[in-house]
């Protein structure tokens, strides 16, 4: 339980059948209304006033403890993806499933602003044997800003990868567009030539399954979605964007995104992963922003 939290957060809990509940705290202030996970420190929803929500939430979520949630702003850490060289380790490393620590809540006239921590433990060693220390600094007023930090701990350095899995809400996906990587190289996974060979001219556009990935990416988008309000993606230290939509088949394969709700979600992920993993070394510390507004 959480003492002494500042008016217009409350705390409240995502029951589940398979298990312990999922804590999360409920923000409203003059600026926004928004939910936030304690399991990997999760923005599961924020909605400017007056404006349409920024971010996608499945509805057949389980909330079960200890497993990923899809939808909202997931962190994808230490590495992104499969593990590279341990490919039963889980997917997209181990902080979006663990409990982070809220360390500090407050409100001003420009909003709440709200900090979590994860340290390595016991846990995190079995999978990613290192010292560390992780802070998520979320501030929620007119936009949403996410500050995230690493710092190493341990006696000996250590590369990782990170990304905010960040799922937007949109009209419809046959009418949006991505804008800020034009002319810019980037893999698609789904084609068979592999290789950075590909360049998109114009705004992306979606007619079928998307999943690029870019590596020099200027850290400034906007989505476009039919007549919806744009929405802007700000993240100018994260040089990789994954830009991804899993379509008709793919969404029901994966089981947890209901009926068409494909259609209105799309992923733009900014992080540093892959080439642009991060080296770092004992004492240093590296810190990152996403801001997201309408």
């Amino acid at each position: 339980m959480h003492s002494n939290l500042p008016s217009g957060i409350n705390q409240q809990w995502l029951a589940s059948e398979a298990g312990p509940a999922i804590e999360v705290l409920v923000i409203k202030n003059s600026w926004c209304d928004a939910v936030i996970a304690c399991q990997g420190a999760q923005v599961l929803h924020y909605q400017p006033k007056q404006k349409l929500p920024i971010l996608w939430l499945s509805d057949t979520n389980q909330f079960q403890r200890g497993k990923a949630i899809r939808g909202g702003i997931p962190l994808c850490f230490p590495w992104f993806g499969k593990h590279p060289h341990q490919p039963d380790l889980p997917s997209h490393g181990f902080a979006r499933q663990m409990e982070w620590q809220l360390q500090q809540a407050s409100e001003n006239i420009q909003g709440h602003h709200l900090s979590f921590v994860l340290k390595d433990n016991a846990a995190t060693r079995l999978l990613w044997d290192y010292g560390f220390e992780a802070t998520m600094d979320i501030h929620l007023g007119n936009q949403l800003e996410i500050n995230f930090q690493v710092h190493n701990t341990d006696c000996q350095p250590f590369e990782f990868g990170f990304a905010w899995h960040s799922y937007f809400a949109i009209q419809d996906i046959n009418q949006t567009q991505v804008h800020g990587l034009e002319q810019l190289a980037f893999l698609d996974q789904l084609s068979p030539d592999g290789g950075y060979s590909h360049v998109e001219t114009q705004p992306i556009r979606f007619s079928s399954e998307t999943d690029r990935i870019y590596q020099q990416a200027g850290g400034h988008y906007e989505i476009s979605s039919g007549q919806e309000s744009p929405i802007y993606i700000d993240a100018p230290e994260c040089s990789s964007v994954v830009v991804w939509n899993p379509w008709a088949e793919k969404a029901h394969r994966l089981g947890d995104i209901p009926g068409d709700s494909w259609k209105h979600m799309l992923c733009v992920e900014c992080g540093k992963l892959d080439k642009a993993n991060v080296l770092l070394e004992p004492g240093q510390t590296v810190s990152y922003q996403l801001v997201l507004s309408r």
